[in-house]
């Protein structure tokens, strides 16, 4: 089934078929912007027009994420250089009525950076003098 998605402003619109599974990315990238990828050959994502966005590259600079040059939405990845360029990930958070029961979630740990998926993963850090609390509480 064919799904829509845009960013928050419209600008960047795009149709795909509805993913199967989703990836969750830890990486310091992904989690700062709320990346959720799926992923398509290029020919199977229509936009509406040429997106107008900016591109932001760190690392390696393979890995090209495009953002809306209107309201910054982190909308779509495309890869350069690597085996994986005719691939795409688009950020399915984009999508809209994607439903969560019917999308297999995959979570990837990129997080080399200390930042863990559960609480229970956490190291045991030292406590401060305590929560303080606003008047009236």
């Amino acid at each position: 089934m064919k799904v829509g998605a845009s960013c928050h402003c419209g600008a960047v619109r795009f149709e795909v078929e509805e993913p199967a599974e989703v990836l969750d990315c830890n990486c310091s990238h992904c989690r700062l912007y709320g990346g959720l990828w799926a992923y398509y050959p290029q020919r199977e994502v229509r936009f509406d027009r040429q997106p107008d966005t900016f591109i932001y590259m760190w690392g390696d600079h393979e890995l090209e994420f495009h953002h809306c040059r209107t309201c910054g939405c982190a909308t779509h990845t495309t890869q350069s250089g690597t085996d994986d360029a005719e691939r795409i990930a688009v950020n399915a958070r984009l999508i809209r009525g994607l439903n969560p029961d019917r999308v297999r979630l995959v979570q990837k740990n990129n997080g080399n950076d200390g930042v863990f998926w559960t609480r229970s993963d956490l190291p045991v850090l030292p406590s401060h003098d305590g929560p303080q609390q606003r008047s009236g509480e």
